[in-house]
C-alpha cells in the first residue's frame, strides 16, 4: 500500500512538472518576443528548477521535490506579482491553485505556512499601494493580458483536474477496500460460526442458537430436547481407509442429518464425530422417540466414501428441558451421558437421561481411580489356567500350555475377575499400563518355570483392541522378551476375533510385526464374529479358541454340534490347533475328544491358579482330567 502510494505521488508529480515546464517555455517564448528579457530568463531558471524536482523525484526524495516545486512555483508567483502589477495582475489566479497543490503535496504545517505567507504578502503589496511606494494600476487590455490568463486558468485547470482525479480514484479504491472488508468480514464470520468441513453450525454457534431456544422455551414454559448424536467406530473408517474418506463419510452424514430433520430443528457439529440436535417445542417424549430411531436409521443407510461402501450406526444420548437441566451446560452433560450409556447398552440405539446415569458415572469415576490407584500399590496379580491335551482317550491329560488370566485384588471388594474392570480400564485408556505389567509379569513367571526345569510349552496372553491401537505392541512385546529373556516361541497373544474384523489392515501389519518376533497367534472366542478364510490365513494364526457360548450348548442339539464340528474340521483344513473353552462338565469333555479338538480348559478340567498352586500342577506326573477342579 504504502508502494502505491509512493507510486501515485511521483506519478502526479512528474505530470504537474512536464505541465509547467510546458507552460514556462511557452511564457519564455511569449516575452521573449516582447523583449521583456527579465521574465524571459527568470522563466528560463524556472525550468531548469523543474527539471530538478524531476531529477529529485527519479532519485526517490519526493518530499524535497514537492518541496523545490511549491518553492518555486510560489516564489515565482509572488515575483511577478512584486514587479508586475502587484494585485491587479494576472498571476494572482494561480494562487488558489498553488494552495491546492500545497495541501495535497505536503504536510499540515507546510501548507499552513505558505497560506500565511500568501496573505502576509498581499496585505505588504496592498499596503505598499496605500503608502505611495508601487503605483499598481491594471493594464491595458491587450492580447498578451488575455493569453496569461487563458494560461494560467488552463494550467490551473490541468492542475486541479489531476489532483481531483486522483481523489475520485482514492475514493473509488476506497469504496471497493471497504466492500472488500465487509465482504471478508461477512466470510469470517460465517467461517468463525460454521464447521469448515460439514457447513453446519460449530460448537460456539451452535451453544448461542440452544442457548437461545432454551431461553425461548423458559419464557413460554415449554420444552427442548437435545440430542447428543455420536457415530459407532468412526475411528476405525478414519483409520483403515484414511482422513479424506473419513471427511467425505462425514459430509455425507452431515447432509443426511441435516435432510433427517425440519427446518426449525437445530444441528451442529460439536467436532469430530459428534454432532448435536435441538428438537424445539416438544412435549411428546413418543415424538422424541420417533426422531431418534429415524436419525438411526438414516445413519445406518450404506454410503459411499471413496468407492468403498460404508455402513455405519450412531449412538444417541437425549436430555429434555426442563426435567434433565434448567441451562445448556446441564443438559448438554446429561445428554452426553444419556449417549455413553447407549454405547455401553451395544451402540446403535438411543438412551434418554436419568438421574440413575450420575450413580453410574460416579461409580465408573470412581473405579477408574481404584484403577490408577492398583497399578501404584501393585494390587493386579496373575491367575493362570491349565490348557489340557485332549489327544489321550484315557482320561489322563498333559498341561500343554496356560492362559494368564489378570485379578485385582481390590482392599474392600476381594478378588475382582477382569469383567469388573477391563471395560473402564479401555476407557480411562489405564488398559495399556494394564496390559504393560501383564505382559512382563507373566514373561517374567514363565521364565522362572523354566529355570525350576518345569514349565508348560506355551503361555497365552490376552490382548485389547485399544493396546493395538496404539501401535507399539510389537516394541513392548520384544522389550518384555529381552528383559525376561524368555523364548518368542514360548509366548501366545491372544485377540478376539471381533478385534481382527474391526480394522483388518492395521491389525495384519501389527500381527505380522509379533509373528517377526517368533510370538505365537491365537484367535479367542472364535465364531462370534463374522468368521471367513482369508483372514485367518493372512494373518498366519496358530490357534483357534472355540468360544465357550458353543462348547456349552454343544449337547443342546445337532446344530450346536454342527458349529463347533464346522470350526474344528476348519481349522484341521488350516494346519490350525483348536483349543476349547469353558468346558464344564465331562460329557462335554468326552465329546470334544470325539470331535477331536486338540486341547481344552474350564473350570471342569482346572480352576484358573496361582503361580504356585499352578507349579504343583506341573509337578504331578499324571493327571486325571477333572480331578483337580473344586
Amino acid at each position: 500500500m504504502a508502494n502505491a502510494d509512493e507510486h501515485l505521488r511521483s506519478r502526479r508529480l512528474m505530470q504537474i512538472t512536464n505541465i509547467l515546464i510546458c507552460a514556462f517555455a511557452f511564457g519564455t517564448l511569449q516575452f521573449s518576443i516582447q523583449r521583456h528579457w527579465q521574465f524571459s530568463i527568470v522563466l528560463f531558471i524556472g525550468i531548469g528548477l523543474l527539471l530538478g524536482c524531476q531529477w529529485l523525484c527519479r532519485r526517490g526524495a519526493i518530499h524535497w521535490a514537492n518541496l523545490l516545486l511549491l518553492t518555486l512555483v510560489v516564489g515565482l508567483s509572488f515575483w511577478f506579482i512584486w514587479t508586475a502589477e502587484g494585485l491587479f495582475d494576472e498571476v494572482i489566479l494561480a494562487l488558489p491553485v498553488l494552495l491546492v497543490m500545497t495541501c495535497l503535496f505536503v504536510g499540515k504545517r507546510y501548507f499552513f505556512s505558505i497560506l500565511a505567507c500568501t496573505l502576509l504578502f498581499n496585505v505588504v503589496v496592498f499596503l505598499a499601494n496605500q503608502a505611495g511606494w508601487r503605483h499598481d494600476a491594471p493594464s491595458s487590455y491587450g492580447p498578451s493580458r488575455l493569453i496569461n490568463i487563458e494560461l494560467i486558468l488552463l494550467v490551473g485547470g490541468i492542475v486541479i483536474w489531476i489532483v481531483v482525479n486522483d481523489l475520485h480514484n482514492s475514493l473509488k479504491y476506497l469504496k471497493a477496500q471497504i466492500s472488500n472488508y465487509h465482504e471478508s468480514e461477512k466470510k469470517l464470520t460465517y467461517r468463525s460460526r460454521h464447521d469448515e468441513l460439514t457447513g453446519l453450525p460449530n460448537r460456539v454457534y451452535g451453544r448461542e442458537l440452544l442457548e437461545q431456544a432454551v431461553a425461548e422455551a423458559r419464557g413460554r414454559h415449554g420444552e427442548i430436547a437435545l440430542l447428543f448424536l455420536d457415530l459407532d467406530h468412526f475411528k476405525v473408517i478414519n483409520d483403515s481407509l484414511g482422513h479424506l474418506a473419513g471427511d467425505r463419510f462425514l459430509i455425507q452424514m452431515a447432509e443426511r442429518l441435516t435432510l433427517a430433520l425440519p427446518d426449525k430443528h437445530i444441528i451442529c457439529r460439536l467436532g469430530g464425530d459428534e454432532f448435536l440436535i435441538g428438537i424445539p417445542d416438544t412435549t411428546d417424549r413418543a415424538a422424541i422417540s420417533a426422531t431418534a430411531a429415524q436419525l438411526l436409521t438414516r445413519v445406518a443407510v450404506p454410503l459411499m466414501a471413496l468407492e468403498t461402501e460404508v455402513i455405519a450406526s450412531c449412538s444417541i444420548g437425549i436430555a429434555v428441558y426442563p426435567k434433565d437441566g434448567a441451562d445448556f451446560d446441564t443438559l448438554l452433560s446429561h445428554a452426553d451421558l444419556a449417549m455413553y450409556a447407549a454405547k455401553q447398552r451395544g451402540r446403535n440405539t438411543f438412551q434418554f437421561y436419568d438421574g440413575s446415569l450420575n450413580i453410574l458415572l460416579q461409580e465408573n469415576l470412581k473405579l477408574i481411580s481404584g484403577l490408577r490407584t492398583a497399578l501404584a500399590k501393585s494390587e493386579f496379580i496373575l491367575h493362570y489356567q491349565p490348557v489340557f491335551d485332549l489327544s489321550s482317550r484315557d482320561g489322563i491329560g498333559r498341561v500343554i500350555g496356560a492362559e494368564a488370566l489378570v485379578r485385582w485384588n481390590h482392599p474392600e471388594k476381594g478378588l475382582l475377575n477382569p469383567i469388573d474392570f477391563i471395560a473402564a480400564a479401555e476407557k480411562s485408556g489405564l488398559i495399556h499400563e494394564i496390559g504393560l505389567w501383564v505382559i512382563n509379569e507373566a514373561c517374567r513367571q514363565m521364565v522362572t518355570w523354566q529355570t525350576a526345569g518345569v514349565a508348560p510349552a506355551v503361555l497365552a496372553v490376552n490382548l485389547s483392541p485399544v493396546q493395538f491401537r496404539r501401535g507399539n505392541l510389537s516394541e513392548i512385546i520384544q522389550h518384555a522378551l529381552q528383559a525376561t529373556g524368555l523364548n518368542p516361541g514360548c509366548l501366545e497373544v491372544e485377540l478376539t476375533e471381533s478385534t481382527v474384523i474391526e480394522d483388518p489392515e492395521h491389525f495384519v501389519a501389527a500381527l505380522q510385526e509379533l509373528k517377526s518376533l517368533g510370538v505365537k497367534i491365537a484367535i479367542d472366542d472364535f465364531g462370534t464374529g463374522y468368521s471367513n478364510l482369508s483372514y485367518l490365513q493372512r494373518f498366519s494364526v496358530d490357534k483357534l479358541k472355540i468360544d465357550q457360548s458353543f462348547v456349552k450348548r454343544l449337547q443342546n442339539g445337532p446344530q450346536d454340534q454342527a458349529i463347533v464340528t464346522a470350526i474344528i474340521q476348519l481349522a484341521k483344513s488350516l494346519d490350525l490347533k483348536t483349543v476349547a473353552e469353558g468346558i464344564e462338565d465331562e460329557l462335554t469333555f468326552r465329546h470334544l475328544i470325539d470331535l477331536q479338538c486338540d486341547y481344552g480348559q474350564g473350570f471342569w478340567l482346572a480352576k484358573p491358579l496361582l503361580a504356585d498352586e499352578f507349579f504343583s500342577l506341573l509337578n504331578s506326573t499324571a493327571i486325571p482330567l477333572g480331578a483337580i477342579r473344586e
